[in-house]
């Protein structure tokens, strides 16, 4: 009765989305959460708020990338999830549809450099050092904020890495 269900329109498409709904919120309860903002943290402004989804977002999407086929395309969903987020938040702070996808690209671009960036710092003999360096060349944090925050950086790494492959493709996120 299993290979019936694989091939019925719907139950697959229906697990993917509920898979990238709550790796989504996850990744998105990890970036703004208050404790890495403000003087000890991220800097409390749209870039500090885009770079913390960024960076976060790259870290799990990275991972399920490195599972299998079904990991990488559950990571471009996830992705086109972020974007599509992004593109509504735009547009409800009013930015019109002329310049919109303008301001897309240039989130994404510096959304997959911050990602690049900070996945390649792992493979650095001191992550904590190259992670921190990221974070302040690009402004998002400030003082002991920088520190604090590559920690937070590096634990979540560390706490995605334990995690099993089946369960991230099932969209549970326990960081």
């Amino acid at each position: 009765m299993n290979w019936l269900r694989k091939l019925l329109p719907g139950n697959t498409a229906r697990a993917d989305r509920a898979a990238v709904s709550n790796l989504y919120a996850a990744i998105l309860k990890r970036a703004r959460n208050p404790d890495i903002f403000g003087d000890l943290g991220f800097a409390d402004t749209m870039d500090g708020r885009t770079g913390a989804l960024a960076i976060y977002s790259s870290l799990v999407t990275t991972r399920l990338s490195a599972i299998s086929q079904p990991g990488r395309a559950l990571s471009s969903r996830l992705t086109d999830r972020v974007f599509d987020d992004i593109d509504a938040g735009l547009r409800e702070t009013g930015v019109g549809d002329a310049s919109i996808a303008r301001k897309v690209r240039t989130i994404g671009e510096r959304f997959v450099g911050l990602g690049i960036a900070v996945n390649e710092a792992f493979l650095t003999s001191d992550p904590h050092v190259s992670v921190s360096d990221i974070l302040d060349r690009n402004g998002l944090t400030g003082g002991t904020g920088t520190s604090n925050v590559a920690d937070d950086i590096i634990d979540a790494r560390r706490d995605l890495e334990a995690q099993s492959d089946d369960s991230l493709l099932s969209g549970q996120l326990d960081w």
